[in-house]
Parts: C-alpha cells; sequence; structure tokens
C-alpha cells in the first residue's frame, strides 16, 4: 500500500492516467500525486544495447526525457571481460574497423568461444597482436595455437605457436588478384582450384596446383615485348602470377590444423566475422553516437561476449 507523500496516510486511491503515468489521490488532504519507479540504468543500457531501442523509444517507455536516458546510460555499470578459467587458448584474432575513425583489435578463444582480449586501435599493426598475446601469456595462459587472416608479419614466428592462416582470407586474397572473372584460361582454372582449398587435404591441394603451374608454366612465363623504365622486361599476366606466388608463400600456415589435428584449430576466423558482424548489427541501431559512446558500446558487448 502506498502512503500520501505529503501527510503519509494510507487512505488513497487511484486518480486517474495522464500520458500513461498512473495517479492518486489522498482521501485525507486531497492531494493529488503520482508514484514512479526509480529508474534502473542496468535495464536501460541493456535495452539500449541488445534491446537495440533508440533514446527516443527508451524516454517514451520509461516517461522521462531523452536527456534524463542519456545521463542513466552513462552511469550504467558495464560488463567486465571474465577471461576463461582454461589455461589453454585457440586463439582468433582479427581487427574490424568503423569508418575511419578507430579499429577494434579482438582476440577469442575458439575452445571456450569467448572474447579474452580486445583494444582500440588506429591502423592494424603486427604490434598490437604481439602486445595482446604477450599480455595473455604474462596472466599464465598457454597459446596452444593462433588462427590468423595472414597480413604481412602475423605469420612470422609469434612465440613458438602454432599459426594457421584463414583459409578463407587466402581464398579472397586470390579472387582479389585475379579479378572475380578472370579472362585467361589459366585464371579461370586458379579460381576453380582455390574454392577447393577448404575442403582438401595440403597433399591432395598441392599436387593438383603443381599440375595446374606445368600446364600454364609457358602462360605464365610470358613477358611484355616493350621494356619498362628500368629497361625490363615485365611479365604480361602478374596478378595470376602473383595469385599463384601467395598460394605458395603461404603454404606452411594454411594447413597447420592438419599438422597438429589433436589440438582443434579453427582454419578460418569465420566465428570472429561473425561475431563483428552481429556487432555493427547492433550499432547500426544508435547512428549518430559519438566516438566516445560507440567505443563504450562496442566495450560492453565484447565484455559480455566474454562472460
Amino acid at each position: 500500500m502506498k502512503n500520501c507523500p505529503f501527510c503519509q496516510n494510507q487512505n488513497i486511491r487511484k486518480y486517474g492516467v495522464r500520458n500513461n503515468i498512473q495517479r492518486y489521490k489522498c482521501n485525507v488532504c486531497n492531494k493529488t500525486f503520482i508514484s514512479k519507479k526509480k529508474l534502473d540504468p542496468i535495464k536501460i543500457w541493456s535495452d539500449y544495447t541488445f534491446g537495440k531501442q533508440t533514446y527516443k523509444q527508451l524516454a517514451d517507455k520509461y516517461h522521462c526525457s531523452v536527456r534524463t536516458i542519456q545521463r542513466y546510460i552513462l552511469k550504467a555499470p558495464k560488463a567486465s571481460l571474465n577471461l576463461p578459467i582454461n589455461q589453454k587458448l585457440n586463439i582468433l584474432m582479427d581487427t574490424t574497423f568503423f569508418g575511419r575513425e578507430f579499429g577494434i583489435l579482438v582476440l577469442m578463444d575458439s575452445i571456450t568461444e569467448k572474447v579474452i582480449f580486445h583494444r582500440v586501435v588506429s591502423t592494424e599493426k603486427a604490434l598490437y597482436y604481439r602486445l595482446a598475446i604477450n599480455e595473455l601469456r604474462e596472466k599464465n595462459y598457454y597459446i596452444q595455437s593462433i588462427t590468423c587472416d595472414g597480413k604481412r608479419g602475423l605469420l612470422k614466428d609469434l612465440l613458438n605457436a602454432p599459426i594457421q592462416m584463414c583459409q578463407f582470407h587466402q581464398v579472397a586474397l586470390v579472387i582479389r588478384k585475379l579479378t572475380r572473372k578472370p579472362k585467361s584460361e589459366a585464371g579461370k582454372e586458379l579460381k576453380i582450384l582455390v574454392k577447393t582449398l577448404k575442403i582438401s587435404r595440403k597433399n591432395e591441394f598441392y599436387i593438383n596446383l603443381y599440375h595446374w603451374y606445368l600446364k600454364h608454366k609457358t602462360f605464365l612465363n610470358e613477358r611484355s615485348d616493350k621494356p619498362d623504365e628500368k629497361g625490363k622486361y615485365p611479365y604480361k599476366h602478374r596478378g595470376v602470377r602473383s595469385a599463384y606466388a601467395s598460394l605458395l608463400r603461404n603454404m606452411d600456415h594454411l594447413f597447420t590444423f592438419e599438422k597438429y589435428a589433436e589440438l582443434n584449430i579453427e582454419k578460418t576466423t569465420n566465428r570472429l566475422e561473425g561475431l563483428f558482424s552481429e556487432l555493427k548489427r547492433n550499432l547500426a541501431a544508435h547512428n549518430g553516437l559519438t566516438k566516445h559512446h560507440k567505443i563504450m558500446f562496442i566495450k560492453d558487448f565484447l565484455n559480455k561476449k566474454g562472460c
């Protein structure tokens, strides 16, 4: 039973509803008043992030101003990142960018499917990944494997951990060099071959690649009739050659999961890409956020994925 805020008497009755707010009247002092529930910043923040509700929608829901909603969102306690109890990690790592403002570097453990590290960055550098790995090692975690997108510097020795290059990124790299619709017969066949990468064994794939090379060796070695500025005669089909060279260059890292079968290494970063897509879908519901609010939103989203 509610008490009258003026005379503390319990003899009150419902008086009517205005703007979806219940009003009361005291039968003793004849004064009217409303009884508002105290706003819960945690509930508001949850509705804002995972409920994808805008400031205006939340203001209407909780019968207050947009500014009040913004104030409660700022003071809402945010989730913290809980690292897994298991000390052995199979790491997926990548960086996604939000326009030209900033990016977020994320490490996920494929065993527990939890986010175990994230950091706001302005550019993607191998140094940032090394610092993240070192930070986990300092917390006594054992890095069983690392799956990454294969950018320059990432496939080098990362503290003796087996490294798997994402096969999806390798396929995309080859297709980008060949173009979507290669004109040459060699390009068309290489595109078909590289699409079998994800279902092939290492020996099978590279035997087929070698047969492709023998078939098109003469084509690949064709040079231009006109010299360049340095007086050299460049290769005619540099796109196809570059695509082929990338497969040879990354040979030792495309089938690491096969070499260390007992570790259950993920051969793509698709699980992490799915997380990035979910994050951006949730963030898209809140256009117009400042950089500070975007980062606050992203960190809380990733922290909850680490719980």
